[in-house]
């Protein structure tokens, strides 16, 4: 029987940091990820410990009856351990290098292996 993987990127938060939260947009944005699964077969829900991540599917988790479960793995690259003011494009270019990392970060080939 084939399945059916569904990757959905966390909705609009206030930040990167892993505690950040949902905005306003965002919480309606996890909201309607509700009714664009409501004609799929879901089994399981799987989200990155980030709190946005989390947020972003709890309202699916509830209409489901499904816990969320919770996966390291899913973490997303550390670009450095103290803020960049110019951090999007900081973060594009790690994806032109896969060796280029930032201070206190990491490479996205060392999150890759």
């Amino acid at each position: 029987m084939l399945k059916k993987i569904y990757i959905v990127r966390h909705c609009e938060s206030e930040g990167q940091p892993s505690e950040s939260q949902l905005t306003e947009k965002g919480s309606k944005q996890a909201k309607y990820l509700v009714d664009f699964f409501s004609n799929a077969k879901i089994d399981r829900i799987i989200s990155s410990p980030f709190l946005r991540a989390i947020q972003s599917v709890e309202p699916l988790s509830e209409k489901t009856d499904f816990n969320i479960e919770i996966d390291e793995r899913l973490s997303e690259l550390t670009l450095r351990t103290t803020g960049l003011p110019d951090w999007y494009e900081k973060l594009k270019a790690t994806f032109n290098d896969m060796e280029l990392k930032f201070e206190g970060g990491e490479s996205s080939q060392e999150v890759m292996n």
